[in-house]
């Protein structure tokens, strides 16, 4: 897992065509304003992702999600929110993965876990090896705005 801003994210990993697709469809910037769903960039590949939703209140349990085809490059657009991360290992699937959507799901206490908050502009990598829970308020519910960009591991 990596926690930075889009200044920095190409320093910090090591670069490679997929990864400068998605740092230059962030850079460009001519998404912003786009609707909600799925936006286009390099096939199925490198694509992003573009939501709208009112955060939600972190209770002592949050569900996590884990990916096993795509690294998710998270970015808060507008609004903040609380993100947990933990290693996916331990972690019991209560959904179990489903290979077309490249999703698993698995219910955990926050205790375990370690506290993010993405704020305007900041950004989150989350790995094949990370499990992460997003769509938590910081305070209070509020709406947020952020792009995800899905690219491909192999």
């Amino acid at each position: 897992m990596i926690v930075t801003t889009l200044e920095h994210l190409g320093k910090q990993i090591a670069m490679n065509a997929r990864f400068e697709r998605a740092i230059e469809f962030l850079r460009r910037e001519g998404w912003r304003g786009q609707p909600d769903g799925k936006i286009e960039i390099d096939g199925e590949q490198v694509y992003a992702l573009a939501q709208s939703y009112e955060t939600k209140r972190v209770t002592d349990q949050v569900d996590f999600e884990g990916h096993y085809q795509y690294i998710d490059i998270q970015q808060v657009i507008e609004g903040q929110e609380i993100i947990y991360w933990t290693n996916a290992a331990p972690m019991i699937r209560t959904i179990p993965y489903d290979p077309a959507k490249d999703i698993w799901f698995s219910t955990a206490p926050v205790n375990d876990a370690t506290r993010i908050v993405l704020s305007r502009n900041c950004l989150a990598v989350f790995f094949p090896e990370d499990a992460h829970a997003t769509r938590l308020a910081v305070d209070q519910p509020s709406p947020i705005k952020k792009v995800i960009i899905k690219v491909a591991v192999a």
